[in-house]
């Protein structure tokens, strides 16, 4: 007769179940330690509820592996001056990558995501996936090259991509701005490089960022939105990413706005995506030049290439001409942060948080933009739902993305941990 899992473990040492109790013990005591600047051990204990023989022993540990660091005696009201104890944000470095549909941005970052090293990188999204890959990899390469000695080396690199990710196995599944599907990049990264790769949509990630170190710091219910040459959502209820049933949510661009609007890279008409993005932008732009209308913007452009700035992006153009007064440039982004209100004012009633924080290429269009979403805020937005709202920019601006596919690193470096079970 075969014996129950119960008969089968009866009697068998509790190793397995001590180890994880010790794993959860001292990641919260690396936990503290990471967001303290100094502490001591009796303030761990204090802080964890852990007797201090069991602090001390992990401290230990966390020493020997050189995540802490003793500093010095701190100071003492009486007794003996307690031995402060420091996070060693310099025993590894992480990468964070930001993949755009026109950019690649890396960082080398310490962990406490400290930027080491930026690289911007232009791309041409035509150019194909082979190619841009090609680049990427090279620049990680580079990035490699640079990075300081340290204990650990590299601990792992998180990238943000452009379009729905399979989680689980790190396939970007469809990028419509890019017309990629089912790229395995988390294959691909960790067989080239042998650490561990973390890939999530590129809104999921400058959401991650800006709650471990940007303006959602302590806030439980924000939307982070990314508008770029497309528009995302990271959604972050209680704490916590929202992924949805699927584990694709967030791809608000493609809501639709307006029904026989502009075509959208979907392959739809009208999504909020083709009226309030980089790509909506640009396409006003190219209308208005079109009629003759925006002269002092083919001035700025002309004046640019003349000056050896042929490469500059279309957007700091418009941004220039705007500067110097052009109506037309201006009356482009004001009608572009017109569709980012009215969209933004859906996502306040429909998920009420506390915050939306707008991220990507249009933070640079500045009050031009800021001024009319506010507007439609106000307006379209339900009373209730509006108070104590904040719509700001985000605090990590371009890097929001990227600083959080350091912070994905982080996390698991941070978190609890791996459990294995008896077979």
């Amino acid at each position: 007769m075969e014996k129950s899992r119960s008969q089968i473990n009866e009697g068998r040492p509790t190793t397995g179940n001590s180890n994880l109790v010790k794993g959860l013990n001292k990641a919260i005591v690396l936990n503290i330690i990471w967001r303290q600047s100094l502490i001591s051990r009796a303030d761990i204990a204090r802080i964890s509820g852990l007797n201090r023989g069991t602090v001390s022993s992990l401290v230990d540990e966390l020493i020997y592996e050189g995540y802490v660091k003793e500093i010095g005696p701190g100071d003492s009201v009486m007794g003996r001056k307690p031995i402060m104890l420091q996070f060693n944000s310099e025993n590894g470095v992480i990468i964070g990558i930001d993949l755009g549909v026109n950019y690649i941005l890396l960082l080398l970052a310490d962990l406490k995501a400290k930027v080491l090293v930026r690289r911007r990188l232009t791309i041409e999204p035509k150019s194909g996936e082979k190619r841009i890959l090609e680049r990427m990899f090279s620049a990680i390469d580079q990035l490699l090259l640079t990075s300081p000695l340290t204990p650990k080396g590299v601990l792992g690199l998180g990238i943000g991509v452009p379009g729905l990710v399979e989680m689980e196995h790190g396939v970007l599944v469809f990028a419509p701005n890019l017309g990629w599907k089912n790229v395995p990049l988390k294959e691909m990264l960790e067989e080239r490089y042998k650490i561990p790769a973390y890939v999530d949509n590129e809104a999921n990630m400058g959401a991650i960022g800006e709650k471990w170190f940007g303006a959602g710091q302590g806030v439980r219910h924000m939307v982070y939105l990314s508008v770029g040459v497309g528009v995302g959502a990271g959604i972050i209820l209680n704490g916590d990413i929202y992924r949805g049933s699927t584990g694709y949510a967030g791809e608000i661009g493609h809501f639709t706005m307006l029904p026989d609007g502009p075509e959208c890279g979907c392959g739809n008409r009208g999504c909020w995506e083709a009226l309030a993005s980089e790509g909506a932008i640009l396409r006003r732009l190219g209308e208005a030049m079109e009629r003759g209308d925006a002269i002092i913007l083919e001035a700025t452009a002309r004046e640019k290439r003349r000056h050896g700035e042929g490469e500059c992006m279309a957007l700091d153009v418009l941004i220039e001409a705007c500067e110097r007064g052009d109506e037309v440039s201006r009356s482009v982004l004001r009608e572009t942060g017109k569709y980012l209100g009215i969209g933004i004012a859906g996502l306040v009633n429909t998920f009420n948080p506390e915050m939306v924080i707008v991220g990507n290429n249009i933070v640079r269009c500045g009050s031009w933009v800021f001024e009319e979403v506010r507007k439609e805020l106000k307006a379209r937005g339900l009373s209730r739902l509006l108070r104590g709202v904040e719509v700001i920019p985000a605090m990590l601006g371009l890097d929001a993305c990227a600083i959080g596919g350091v912070s994905v690193v982080l996390n698991d470096l941070l978190g609890l941990p791996k459990m294995t079970f008896w077979g």
